[in-house]
């Protein structure tokens, strides 16, 4: 079974708040998780899609709420140091919209599930450094 990482942002209370949490996992099971200070670490991550669980978006939305509904799901991470000046950035907070974003459409498509060739991380922000050819 081919293994993959799963990144998102923890916002769960205690020694990993705000941190970000990267899974190493095998299909559904997760092997082994790792946390990175947003401050300290910027993450390049290499062959993505942006992961929504939508049902678990809608309710979230619906009760304002907070649940893990979306994530970054990758083949590879490395820890660089790359300007993310000029990029666009890539967000998801199902409590206003139940879909991941991209800056520059205002709203009016969904991003769910697409693919890029690099994301990588600036504080606690997302940012396209390459498309998917």
């Amino acid at each position: 079974m081919k293994t993959h990482l799963e990144v998102r942002f923890h916002l769960l209370s205690g020694k990993n708040h705000r941190k970000w949490q990267v899974k190493v996992m095998q299909g559904r099971k997760k092997i082994s998780d790792h946390y990175f200070d947003p401050s300290e670490v910027q993450l390049e991550m290499r062959g993505c899609r942006l992961a929504n669980n939508l049902k678990k978006a809608m309710k979230v939305n619906k009760e304002q709420s907070k649940d893990v509904t979306g994530s970054v799901h990758c083949e590879e991470i490395v820890l660089t140091s790359i300007p993310t000046e000029g990029l666009e950035r890539v967000f998801y907070n199902p409590i206003k919209n139940i879909h991941w974003r991209r800056e520059s459409d205002e709203g009016e498509f969904s991003w769910d599930e697409t693919e890029y060739h690099t994301l990588v991380t600036n504080g606690r922000q997302v940012y396209i450094l390459q498309e998917r050819d």
